[in-house]
């Protein structure tokens, strides 16, 4: 058996209304099994979430642990958590998830790294922006091949609606306000402009759950880059925290 070709590490993405884990061939980055969902919202606190966590880790293989976090990180240790509870930040996770050796990343840094190791944008050069829409608005960033760690493009203001991007662009927002798809590719077609005017990208690579819409509103989305839609969806988060975890601990 090559061993290169079937390393496998475990990778697990925090978001605003769940955990999502699996185990994955950092190789191919083919989820093996069953991705396991954990529920939660914004307003659980964060005990229960994280032993909830621990427990199903602990059902788990003795595999590398990567984990994709929703908001700034510095090593393993929370500094914001801006669509989670206040509680979040100074959380070291690695400490409380008794996992000395856990690889902690942005979670739309992590869903960038899948997508440019392995998916829609692999051997792309120069600049790749990665925008995951979910709870909030996630970006993440290479340039040529090297994540930028840490570009929350979607916390900039917006120039007219007032407040963040994420505010008026997210998933969350659609949900929230009954947006049709139109009406939420014309509010993300806004994020994406004030993007642009923050990193000149060469490729935009458009991830998370609204993608299984993608045919429905490819055509009105409006850049200066190359837009493309992310290969793994709303994997790449899980995917991307394996691929880190796995490389670290080769």
């Amino acid at each position: 058996m090559n061993e290169v070709a079937d390393m496998k590490a475990i990778g697990v993405d925090v978001g605003g209304s769940g955990c999502r884990l699996a185990v994955v061939n950092v190789h191919t980055g083919r989820i093996e099994g069953d991705v396991e969902r954990l529920s939660h919202d914004v307003d659980t606190p964060t005990e229960p979430i994280l032993d909830a966590l621990s427990t199903a880790l602990n059902r788990m293989p003795d595999l590398p642990v990567g984990l994709g976090f929703p908001g700034r990180v510095h090593g393993t240790t929370v500094r914001t958590a801006p669509n989670l509870r206040s509680t979040w930040p100074g959380t070291d996770l690695a400490g409380r998830l008794a996992r000395p050796d856990l690889v902690v990343l942005n979670d739309a840094d992590a869903a960038a790294v899948a997508e440019v190791r392995l998916g829609s944008a692999a051997g792309e050069a120069g600049t790749v922006l990665t925008v995951t829409v979910g709870t909030g608005l996630g970006s993440g960033l290479h340039r040529n091949g090297r994540l930028v760690p840490g570009c929350e493009f979607g916390l900039l203001p917006h120039p007219t609606r007032g407040d963040v991007l994420e505010t008026h662009a997210s998933g969350r927002a659609r949900d929230v306000e009954g947006l049709d798809l139109a009406a939420w590719a014309d509010r993300f077609n806004e994020a994406l402009g004030v993007m642009e005017t923050a990193v000149d990208a060469d490729l935009i690579v458009v991830g998370g759950g609204i993608t299984e819409h993608w045919e429905a509103f490819e055509t009105r989305l409006q850049a200066n880059a190359a837009v493309r839609k992310a290969r793994f969806g709303s994997d790449a988060g899980v995917i991307g925290a394996a691929l880190m975890a796995g490389h670290l601990n080769a």
